[in-house]
């Protein structure tokens, strides 16, 4: 057993992702999800393309904790939920890369991944309207706007799938709002352009409105210069819509004409003014100067009708028709993957607890705490004040021994020992399940408590202190009573707690395990405090063997038990009294050897 079969174990590297973000992380159960708060994935087993799935989702269900704004309210249809979906997404994603470059690579394999095994595929010209407009829009969006070059040759399929099914011109007025997604500051924005793209496809599947009427006028009415005068701003502007028409003919031939080689300057953002104008007076201008010009093409007619009934069935379209969100389908890939429902690695959950029962507590324990800093303190100045010795050789004398020359003792140079030093971490698992009640939870808690405090003064040394289950009893959390750097003064109402729940060890301790690997110092100390029955003896043990391997040191603190059986160190204490004589050889074997 190596240190890296440790760190590269699910937990430990869940754990990295979850403290690289500032996201709690959850491993184990059968589901993988967000509720906003923490990311929960299961427990997979260490097949590569899992792994990839895994990361790629704890980085993506990250970046939506950290940037989407879940309080405003979504888009009441499927398609525009599906459709600011895709927008967010790209959005999100791209607030992550420029805050972690490094996780465009674990995001793009994820996208690399699904294209490999078939689960993202090229769509068609023959596949239903919502799903041509769905996986169209996914392509292309994430292909121009994420740079996922796995999605080359899909945006291109889509690319003229579109084309060929709703019309040059509409997918030429769609890319142009799609244009706007690299400037989303907000998931507000987000909302909006969702809401425009759905706005654009609603007004390009109605039927356009019949050509206006000329209205001849006749001379010898007896009003007609006032009819004239007054007529005369509408023939103006039935002049200008004509002109219009004519010139928005021209317009969207290029457009046609420009076909998929369109990309760039729809990046360009040379399209935004229809985009922007896209339910405007100008744009009404232009479809009716198209129409009067196809009423005389029944080929174009024909096309026109068929783009529309299309656009009209995508509008239609209920969650099943559409395309499965891309992230969600990640998350069904990892859920069938799921090898144990137990949590692997729990989530924290903050604890304050009552501050006056939390003071009564340590000033219990403020007596034998300073018994053992005393005694700790001792030891250590002991070890680590620089002393110096005669030796046979070395650079200068030692003028105390230069006497011994005179007797044939060649012991007469000065040799400086070098001191040592304490560079330890230790975190402290109390173990708070029902069978630790009875006054076992309280005298735990209490040893934890005199530890941490005894410890706090000692430099060299950081301490944390969690307890498990959680407040409720569920194995899915634990309960944070002290973190690295606290002072228990500051603390002391979260030592104040009943036992409850079960003993959901094995998860505590994957907890503790990634804590440590994450701290510089070079020695990481894991003492449990349990009664040493834990709800699954086999996994905790094979996990207390693993972290020894990799260089944790594991001590486990029997409340009124044995638990030698468990641990390879292992000690046992029946009142908090007891803690001053039962660690101070382990303290000394931890922090001086």
């Amino acid at each position: 057993m190596t240190p890296k079969t440790l760190t590269d174990a699910l937990p430990i590297v869940a754990a990295a992702y979850g403290r690289k973000f500032g996201i709690p992380v959850r491993v184990g159960g059968t589901q993988a999800l967000t509720d906003g708060g923490v990311i929960v994935i299961p427990a997979i087993g260490s097949d590569a393309t899992a792994r990839t799935l895994a990361w790629g989702y704890l980085a993506h269900e990250a970046a939506h904790v950290r940037y989407t704004d879940f309080a405003l309210p979504r888009a009441h249809t499927p398609l525009e939920r599906f459709i600011q979906g895709v927008i967010e997404d790209i959005r999100i994603e791209g607030e992550l890369i420029a805050a972690y470059p490094g996780t465009r690579r674990t995001l793009d394999a994820i996208v690399a991944a699904l294209v490999a095994d078939g689960s993202l595929a090229a769509v068609g010209e023959t596949e239903s309207p919502s799903d041509i407009l769905g996986n169209g829009f996914l392509a292309v969006a994430r292909h121009r706007y994420r740079k996922q070059e796995a999605l080359a040759s899909h945006a291109k399929e889509a690319d003229r799938a579109m084309r060929a099914v709703f019309q040059p011109r509409f997918v030429h007025r769609l890319q142009g709002l799609m244009s706007e997604i690299p400037r989303l500051a907000n998931t507000a924005a987000s909302i909006d352009l969702a809401r425009r793209i759905v706005g654009l496809i609603e007004e390009e599947s109605q039927e356009p409105p019949p050509p206006a009427p000329i209205q001849p006028t006749s001379p010898s009415d007896g009003d007609s210069d006032a009819d004239s005068d007054a007529g005369s701003g509408t023939s103006e502007r039935d002049a200008e819509q004509d002109d219009a028409g004519d010139g928005g003919s021209e317009n969207g031939a290029s457009a046609d004409d420009g076909g998929e080689d369109r990309d760039e300057e729809d990046e360009k953002g040379q399209d935004g003014r229809s985009a922007d104008s896209g339910t405007g007076s100008s744009e009404q201008s232009l479809n009716q100067g198209r129409e009067t010009e196809q009423t005389n093409d029944p080929d174009s007619t024909t096309a026109g009708n068929d783009a529309r009934r299309a656009l009209q069935q995508a509008l239609s379209a209920t969650d099943a028709d559409l395309p499965e969100d891309l992230f969600a389908s990640v998350a069904q890939a990892l859920n069938g993957q799921h090898r144990d429902p137990a949590t692997l690695l729990p989530a924290a959950e903050a604890y304050v607890g009552d501050l006056r029962s939390g003071r009564m507590a340590l000033d219990r324990v403020n007596g034998h705490s300073a018994k053992l800093t005393a005694r700790l303190q001792g030891l250590i100045e002991t070890h680590t004040l620089e002393r110096a010795r005669a030796g046979r050789r070395g650079r200068s004398l030692s003028p105390r021994h230069l006497h011994r020359a005179g007797v044939g003792d060649p012991r007469v140079f000065r040799i400086r020992e070098q001191a040592i030093a304490p560079n330890t971490a230790i975190h402290l698992l109390v173990d708070l399940s029902s069978s630790m009640s009875a006054g076992r939870d309280a005298i735990a808690l209490d040893a934890a408590a005199a530890l941490a405090l005894a410890l706090e003064p000692v430099k060299g040394v950081s301490r944390a202190v969690t307890a498990f289950p959680s407040l409720q009893g569920h194995a899915e959390k634990v309960t944070r009573i002290l973190a690295h750097g606290e002072r228990v003064a500051s603390r002391v109402g979260a030592f104040v707690q009943r036992g409850r729940g079960g003993t959901p060890m094995t998860g505590a301790l994957w907890f503790a395990a990634a804590d440590l690997l994450a701290r510089r110092e070079t020695r990481k100390v894991i003492i449990t405090l349990t009664d040493g029955q834990p709800d699954d003896l086999c996994t905790a043990a094979d996990l207390i063997e693993r972290a020894g391997a990799a260089g944790i040191e594991m001590i486990g603190v029997g409340i009124a038990v044995d638990v030698g059986r468990l641990f390879p160190i292992a000690v046992r204490i029946d009142a908090v009294a007891d803690l001053k004589t039962a660690l101070f050889g382990i303290a000394e074997q931890l922090l001086l050897t």
